[in-house]
């Protein structure tokens, strides 16, 4: 659920509750309200404390009086089923905020799977989608590799679509490179989970490890079918694996076999994308912890000096020990960056009430945008210009407030910590 708190001192007019949590209030606009929604896995830690980085950013926003004389209102849809992200609900959340005019954008998907499934719904709709998370590059890119076409999700229509993170393209190399050259890991046991993200991040991160001449031995498994991997983990150590790469999300059971190696008593680098940096993965691991390793699709917010007050701010509003996460950062960049559409739509409009395609033309436009984690130029395919991947490790830490926030709900001080950033806009 998305926790009704957050800037309590600064909601002073409008608050609109929402089933799956949410709300906008501050000082209201004079001229009425602007929707916006997020389709975000909020059953999950990851999906839920990314969707407090949209709410703190349209709090912030109302709190200084709204978009150009409107006051936004902002809905959190959840597109969990069974404890799991779903193609189906996300789908259906987009149907949802389609049929309210007055939504006019939304910041989500969290998961590339479910992106796929809704690009089709919501591009003939000119509705424009902000993601602060998906990293599957076959959204916006016509590689070789990609079952689908770019063009095909959005039936002619002009594109909706963008993201304020890098794409699995950059991220799987970026942790082989580091897994070869940092961890001396030369042979390495691949696993996926049989999704459109983890197959994809999977086969990026195996073909860069090929190319430093290193061995790899590659498994799937599908979670329905799935509960235990000691077979799977006894066949890679047999084949001379000193470290395992994971390419899925903890919704889909991937750290389970983090604390199944434990048991047979094999102790190598666990590494994965950021479909694992969330604390529900720690508890997965069930007591083996320490030595995950884990990429993000951008640069970490901790990191970058700039960031600090608006942290400090972030976490006074939501103090909770798993309100902050890997992508609250992005999320919160996506939807400032959403509402600065937003404004110059309503420019567009001569100060009325714009549609939704002047929304998304002017999210076309956004250069120069300066954000907490960068500055984002997008192209037209929707990608921004940031081709950051920062590289976590989980350790065992004294103060959890003085690691990345990403920490275990019961393993409560074991917490990714940052490590190294990799650049591709520089040439890595």
């Amino acid at each position: 659920m998305v926790r009704a708190r957050g800037l309590g001192v600064l909601i002073v007019a409008t608050f609109v509750a929402f089933a799956c949590g949410g709300g906008g209030g501050g000082n209201a606009g004079s001229k009425g309200t602007i929707k916006i929604g997020s389709d975000l896995p909020v059953c999950t830690a990851g999906g839920q404390s990314t969707a407090n980085g949209v709410k703190f950013a349209v709090d912030q926003k109302n709190a200084s009086g709204g978009v150009n004389g409107y006051t936004i209102s902002y809905q959190s849809f959840d597109d969990c089923r069974q404890a799991a992200y779903s193609a189906d609900a996300g789908v259906e959340n987009v149907q949802s905020m389609l049929g309210d005019p007055k939504f006019l954008g939304m910041i989500g998907p969290y998961n590339s799977a479910v992106a796929k499934a809704e690009i089709p719904i919501a591009a003939p709709a000119h509705f424009t989608m902000v993601s602060p998370s998906n990293t599957n590059p076959c959204l916006t890119k016509d590689l070789p590799s990609c079952a689908y076409h770019p063009a095909d999700l959005r039936k002619g229509s002009a594109n909706n679509y963008f993201r304020v993170v890098t794409t699995d393209d950059y991220q799987g190399p970026a942790m082989a490179t580091y897994a070869y050259k940092t961890l001396n890991i030369k042979n390495v046991g691949v696993l996926d989970d049989s999704t459109v993200f983890g197959v994809g991040i999977a086969d990026t991160f195996s073909a860069q490890f090929k190319t430093y001449g290193g061995t790899v031995t590659r498994s799937s498994y599908k979670k329905e079918q799935t509960s235990d991997w000691r077979s799977i983990l006894l066949k890679f150590k047999a084949a001379g694996a000193t470290g395992v790469y994971v390419g899925g999300t903890d919704d889909q059971n991937i750290c389970i076999p983090r604390a199944q190696m434990k048991q047979i008593g094999w102790d190598v680098p666990y590494m994965g994308g950021d479909g694992i940096e969330t604390p529900d993965c720690i508890n997965q691991a069930a007591g083996n912890e320490v030595n995950i390793n884990a990429t993000s699709a951008g640069a970490d917010a901790t990191q970058i000096p700039g960031a600090k007050s608006t942290i400090d701010a972030f976490r006074k509003a939501f103090p909770g020990p798993n309100d902050f996460g890997g992508y609250t950062m992005q999320a919160y960049d996506a939807t400032n960056a959403l509402m600065a559409a937003i404004g110059r739509a309503v420019n567009d409009a001569n100060g009325s009430t714009p549609t939704r395609d002047q929304v998304r033309a002017e999210m076309a436009k956004t250069k120069g945008f300066v954000g907490v984690i960068g500055t984002y130029d997008f192209d037209q395919n929707g990608d921004n210009s940031l081709k950051i991947v920062s590289i976590y490790t989980v350790e065992a830490v004294s103060d959890p407030a003085q690691s990345t926030g990403v920490c275990g709900k019961t393993a409560a001080k074991d917490c990714f910590i940052w490590k190294a950033q990799f650049d591709f806009a520089k040439g890595a």
